[in-house]
Parts: structure tokens; sequence; C-alpha cells
């Protein structure tokens, strides 16, 4: 789970935080969206979603960021008995898949258009969150879209 940045090219050009939550064994993007700003509520809010699509993981992977070492993120995993890993500050790599994520959100879409608001911006997101689950192969994943990873994970 990590946040990006964007900007939203409206009169007053506002900075935008957008949420990726992603699973590290299929790589297939949970969630992707785009928010002026995101607090612990929304954060949590967001995380019972997935959790109502994808039932409860074992763990979620996260940097040190304000909303992630907040009380109310941290109630809500305890809560719901998941484990925050954290990664040691200044070490991205150690959520190696996610900022993976971030990056190929950034070059095959974000950074294409210039979007003239939050509702547009993530129009477009949710479009290509689609075409990356289903459609999109992954090199990691032997040239197959995670959507497809996943069917053959059911199938062993």
């Amino acid at each position: 789970m990590d946040f990006l940045s964007d900007w939203v090219m409206s009169s007053d050009k506002k900075s935008v935080r957008i949420i990726n939550i992603m699973d590290e064994t299929s790589r297939r993007a949970l969630w992707t969206e785009a928010h002026q700003s995101i607090s612990a509520k929304k954060l949590t809010d967001v995380l019972d979603k997935v959790l109502d699509y994808r039932g409860k993981p074992d763990y979620i992977r996260c940097d040190n960021g304000p909303e992630f070492i907040s009380k109310k993120l941290a109630a809500w995993a305890q809560k719901h008995d998941i484990e925050l890993k954290f990664i040691q500050p200044g070490k991205p790599t150690q959520n190696a898949f996610i900022e993976r994520l971030n990056k190929t959100l950034r070059t095959e879409c974000l950074n294409l258009s210039w979007f003239h608001s939050l509702e547009e911006l993530n129009e477009e997101i949710q479009n290509w969150f689609q075409h990356y689950n289903f459609n999109r192969p992954h090199q990691s994943l032997g040239n197959i879209s995670p959507y497809d990873f996943e069917r053959t994970m059911l199938d062993v």
C-alpha cells in the first residue's frame, strides 16, 4: 500500500493524492483512487471496502507515512487481526512491488494527459486500473495479466 502525488490542472492547480493497494503475489491492483487529501479515516474506509471485496490478508506492507503510522490505522489493523509490516525509513526497495505499480501508473496513465478535475482523473485511473489487471502482461508473472495469474493459481 502506498500513495502517489499528482496534480489536477483546474483553475488553481490542485495537488492530489492517489492511494494504491495491491496484492503482492498476483500483482493485482486492488484499489487505485485519487483524493484531494487522504486522512487515516478515509484510508480505513478504503481498506474496509478492499476487505469486503478481497477478504482479509495476513499483512499489509507500507512505508512510514503519517497516514500509515496513525493510531487509527493501528486500531483498524488490530481489530481485523492484520499485521502492518512497515518498511525501514528511506528504503523504498523494501516495498518494491507497490513502488513499481506507482511507476507504471505514472508512465502509462498520469503522464499522458492533463487532468482538469478530480473526477476526470479518477475516471482515467479506473480505465487504466482495468487494463492493468485484466489485459496488461507482466514480465514477472510470465507475461500474463494479474487476473490470468490468479486464475492459474486457483487451478493448481
